[in-house]
């Protein structure tokens, strides 16, 4: 299983500056076929500078194991954010 790319990156404004929310598609390999997923997720800013994390996969077709999906999916993401390659 591997991430090829999360597109259609859309930011759902807020009113809590520290909380971004967003809603994508991700492009998943997997051992027989390519996936496009919709997901949501959200990154939080907690006072001391550390991001959490919150993953909402819709999964209604995937045959996969969810976990080791999530586990890519939060390190692919956050790795886009501290690129700055998620929109503001």
């Amino acid at each position: 299983m591997q991430i090829l790319d999360l597109k259609n990156i859309k930011r759902t404004e807020g009113v809590i500056y520290y909380r971004r929310q967003y809603s994508a598609d991700v492009e998943l390999e997997l051992p027989n076929q390519i996936e496009n997923l919709p997901i949501t997720f959200t990154i939080e800013t907690n006072p001391i500078g550390m991001k959490e994390f919150e993953l909402e996969i819709d999964r209604y077709k995937l045959n996969y194991p969810l976990l080791p999906i999530r586990k890519a999916l939060k390190e692919f993401i956050l790795n886009k954010d501290e690129q700055g390659e998620l929109p503001i």
